[in-house]
Order: C-alpha cells, then sequence, then structure tokens
C-alpha cells in the first residue's frame, strides 16, 4: 500500500486541454508552455513534489509526427517513474496509443494513460479537462502496466477506439 499514492511523470504534448480558445480564429490553440503544473497546483492541490512533469511538445495533435511519438516513447522509456501520464489531442490521441503500445517491449512495467479534453482547461469551467486529468493520474497509479485513454471516466485500450470524436 506504500505506493498506493506514488509519484506519476506527466508529459504533456499539447491538444486542446493545454490550450486558449482563440476568440479572432474561433478555435483552440495551443499555450507556448503547459499550464497543467499549474492547475494541477492550484485546482487540485497536488505538491509540485507528487510528480514530475516534462513538455515534448505543444501542438494540435494532427500535427505530432512520427518523430514527436518516437520522442514520447524515448522519454517513457527514460522516466524513473511507473506511472505516466501524456496529454494528447483529441483527434489522434487513440493513433498515438497504438504507436506506443506497439512499442511497449521496452518499458512493460509501466503503467501509461492517454488523456486530453475536448474543451481547454484554462478559460472553462464546465469543461472535461480537469476530470480527464484527474482520472487519468488515479488510473495511472492504479491500473495494471500497460497503454490505455482515459477520456470521459472510462479507460480504453488502444485498440478498442480507431478515434475520440
Amino acid at each position: 500500500m506504500d505506493d498506493l499514492n506514488s509519484r506519476f511523470h506527466l508529459i504533456a504534448t499539447g491538444g486542446t486541454i493545454d490550450s486558449y480558445y482563440n476568440v479572432d480564429s474561433c478555435t483552440p490553440e495551443c499555450f507556448e508552455e503547459s499550464v497543467l503544473p499549474h492547475y494541477l497546483q492550484q485546482h487540485a492541490m497536488l505538491s509540485r513534489q507528487s510528480f514530475q512533469f516534462t513538455q515534448l511538445c505543444m501542438k494540435d495533435s494532427r500535427d505530432i509526427s512520427p518523430q514527436d511519438r518516437e520522442a514520447m516513447v524515448e522519454r517513457i522509456c527514460s522516466s524513473p517513474e511507473r506511472s505516466i501520464v501524456l496529454t494528447h489531442g483529441s483527434f489522434t490521441v487513440f493513433e498515438t496509443a497504438r504507436y506506443i503500445a506497439d512499442r511497449q517491449g521496452s518499458f512493460t512495467d509501466k503503467t501509461v494513460i492517454l488523456t486530453g479534453a475536448l474543451k481547454p482547461i484554462d478559460g472553462f469551467v464546465h469543461g472535461d479537462g480537469l476530470f480527464n486529468l484527474g482520472a487519468a493520474i488515479l488510473a495511472s497509479q492504479h491500473a495494471k502496466p500497460g497503454i490505455y485513454v482515459c477520456i470521459e471516466g472510462q479507460l480504453y485500450l488502444p485498440s478498442d477506439r480507431e478515434n475520440w470524436h
């Protein structure tokens, strides 16, 4: 029971969850720097010591490249934490989850949870971002080792769905 609430590694890659709503273009746009550590500390009351944070990129998931996905795998492999939460855009989150799962042989002892949101965390009181992020953190600490997508209060295997919407 000692590692029931173990440290986790939060890896940010952008997506709507880590964006702001641009009123001129009527679309979410990724921040240059992730707001997720701030939100976890200020709104979820997590201490900065309870998680490691890495910002790999800040992109719309439709712009994620094979090189970005490989960087995700490399960061997961090199992380000292067994619980990994990777935030990602909703359009290609299942594609990325399948990519990571295909390379899981080098980190079979880790639980990797991909999550995102349909509304940005910043500026949307009734969005799904903080809920999905909190559910993903909990899942990363309690699910069996493997690769999962956590959205809308559910855990999915990468092969369970083709896409989110």
